[in-house]
């Protein structure tokens, strides 16, 4: 697949079929620990969306995209609105996100600002730092000039331009390694993100444990009966599943049902 991959003549029926033919070897390298930059030269496909829709549906018969944009179209503009008539002190931190939408929509003329104001919207109403999920560069920012040394090990996007909003150019980080270095959109680099805590075994970090989660029952309809990928902090409690996500989840669904 090295060969393939060098001449970018990429066919993604060819991709998914020899993914899925080595999928077990590539299971036993990321299970016994091989190095991101390692399995990255030996399995370049796993860091592009093919590829990586190929390995994630086979771990967990998921369909990443299908599943995504399903979800999404029924669900997106429920939470939004949701989150709209709060009127508490979790208020304060979304109004300025729900703005900030709205301004970006107004200057891109689309809704495109729609996808990645939920995840900062979602990253406001569970009080997590969105700088632990994203970081900014200038806009004509090469690969090789990102600062991976300031990012975290887990997976994480890098936006260049003013705002995460109407980013159109993005990167995707693991081990502080930038492993994907041209994605277009947000919801590409979305679910490529996403896509990597399970294809590479990594557990959500704690500090975006609650959106993460939310992302994974609520948009990808995982929802395993026991088990949370969320890091175990010492001497905390854990969780099934995160009391704060099952509640958000709730009351989301009853305000469609009220609506």
């Amino acid at each position: 697949m090295k060969p393939m991959f060098r001449e970018r003549n990429w066919d993604t029926q060819i991709i998914t079929k020899k993914m899925m033919a080595t999928y077990y070897t590539q299971r036993k390298d990321i299970i016994r620990g091989m190095e991101t930059e390692k399995i990255r030269r030996k399995w370049p496909f796993l860091f592009e969306m093919p590829g990586l829709q190929a390995h994630f549906r086979a771990l967990t018969g998921v369909q990443l995209e299908g599943k995504f944009f399903e979800t999404v179209k029924n669900k997106s503009h429920r939470i939004l609105a949701y989150i709209d008539t709060l009127n508490n002190e979790k208020q304060r931190k979304t109004a300025r996100v729900l703005a900030q939408i709205e301004v970006a929509e107004k200057d891109t003329k689309s809704k495109l600002p729609e996808m990645p104001g939920l995840v900062l919207l979602l990253l406001a109403y569970f009080g997590e730092d969105d700088k632990q999920m994203f970081f900014q560069v200038d806009d004509t920012c090469l690969p090789s000039e990102v600062p991976t040394s300031d990012l975290p090990a887990s997976p994480f996007i890098i936006f260049c331009g003013d705002s995460l909003l109407t980013a159109s150019r993005l990167m995707l980080s693991i081990d502080k390694v930038v492993v994907t270095e041209q994605l277009t959109n947000f919801v590409e680099a979305l679910l490529m993100m996403f896509a990597s805590y399970y294809c590479l075994n990594i557990h959500y970090p704690s500090e975006l444990g609650a959106t993460l989660e939310f992302l994974q029952r609520c948009i990808f309809k995982i929802n395993p009966d026991k088990g949370t990928k969320v890091e175990r902090k010492p001497h905390k409690r854990q969780y099934a599943v995160n009391p704060r996500v099952l509640s958000l989840i709730s009351a989301t669904a009853d305000f469609e049902w009220r609506e």
